[in-house]
């Protein structure tokens, strides 16, 4: 690692311990000063002159105590396997490196690849519907056949389904969260996070012992599309953290895709009127996609998303020519077939297991592939 000046990692550590000091801020200080020594004699004058804001820093704090309290937070880290990447270290994700205000310390369990590797962020809403599951899973496969990392929130809903999707296919994901990384609460989030970094990463801005908070959200949300080349909206509201990692994408000046919803639906008004305002690009899969972000494989067609159909059997082939991408209820199905219940529910059972089709809530049945 090559740091600014004279700084230690444990000293930038020590002044991103300041309570309320901004990243913008800690970099100036960092790249402006020797050492943490240094600044913490600078007077209010030189600090002005280097446009750094002074409000947070007081008298009292001397380098001693920042410096004890960054070396109990280093061995909390060590402990929890957590690494410190900070911004001038060359593990330190490229594009991330390009954004406003970007972190200055990353917190991160597991591994990064490559700072230039590729990337895609897929979001959408916390309750999304079937659709927007499959969807989510659909263009997070493609991503980890085609060796593109998929960035999410480890959010429930869409970002899970990413997330899980990648780590079926054997790809890489990093989840990007709002708190101290010992601090994922939910139990279901916890086996997942442990699942995602034994081959990819948890990312967070925050030091260990951080609890998530409200504003913690938004802010994390701008390291979501900032690692990634483009974003993917699946499903979203009119309002949500989905739009604000979207704006962010903007901002950035990154590709910013959304998936077409029912006009009707709730939970597709936020990507509707994304693609209405043509302030993200329609997507109808995840081939178009890659392509518009020159993150295709060599050898990818038009065709190479969509998964080949696997060996069935008379009976399997004729239901699955009955099935489409709308539900069917199991008692149309039957009427269509002339296939007892029975019968129909253990034979979409095993195309279950062979990966084409779905069973949705209430019975209903739909082609996956």
């Amino acid at each position: 690692m090559s740091l600014p000046n004279h700084w230690t990692l444990d000293e930038i550590l020590a002044l991103s311990l300041v309570p309320r000091l901004k990243a913008v801020d800690l970099r100036n200080m960092v790249e402006c000063y020797a050492s943490l020594e240094a600044l913490l004699q600078a007077t209010p004058p030189e600090l002005k002159k280097a446009q750094i804001l002074t409000d947070t820093l007081f008298p009292v704090i001397t380098a001693a105590t920042l410096l004890e309290k960054a070396a109990e937070q280093r061995e909390f880290c060590e402990r929890e396997n957590v690494q410190i990447i900070a911004f001038w270290d060359d593990n330190y994700p490229a594009l991330l490196r390009e954004i406003f205000y970007p972190p200055t310390l990353l917190y991160v369990r597991g591994s990064l690849q490559v700072p230039d590797a590729a990337a895609v962020a897929i979001v959408g809403t916390r309750h999304c519907t079937d659709y927007g599951k499959m969807v989510a899973e659909q263009y997070a496969e493609y991503c980890a056949e085609s060796g593109v990392v998929v960035v999410s929130g480890l959010a429930t809903g869409v970002d899970t389904f990413a997330h899980k999707a990648t780590l079926a296919k054997g790809g890489i994901t990093y989840a990007v969260i709002a708190s101290g990384i010992d601090k994922i609460n939910s139990g279901t989030a916890t086996y997942l996070a442990r699942d995602i970094a034994a081959s990819g990463a948890i990312l967070s801005e925050y030091p260990c012992g951080t609890p998530a908070l409200p504003a913690y959200f938004p802010r994390r949300n701008r390291i979501i599309s900032g690692v990634a080349q483009g974003t993917l909206v699946v499903e979203s509201g009119e309002k949500g953290g989905s739009l604000i990692t979207a704006q962010f994408t903007i901002d950035q000046n990154r590709e910013l895709f959304a998936v077409p919803g029912r006009i009707h639906s709730e939970r597709s008004k936020g990507t509707n009127t994304l693609l209405q305002r043509s302030q993200a690009q329609l997507t109808l899969s995840p081939y178009d996609m890659l392509q518009t972000l020159g993150l295709l494989p060599a050898d990818a067609t038009a065709n190479s998303s969509k998964q080949a159909l696997p060996q069935l059997s008379k009976l399997e082939e004729a239901i699955y020519k009955e099935l489409d991408g709308d539900p069917i209820h199991i008692e149309a199905l039957s009427a269509r077939t002339r296939l007892s219940v029975q019968d129909l529910l253990v034979l979409l059972l095993d195309l279950e297991f062979k990966g084409v089709v779905r069973q949705l809530a209430g019975k209903q049945f739909m082609r996956r592939v």
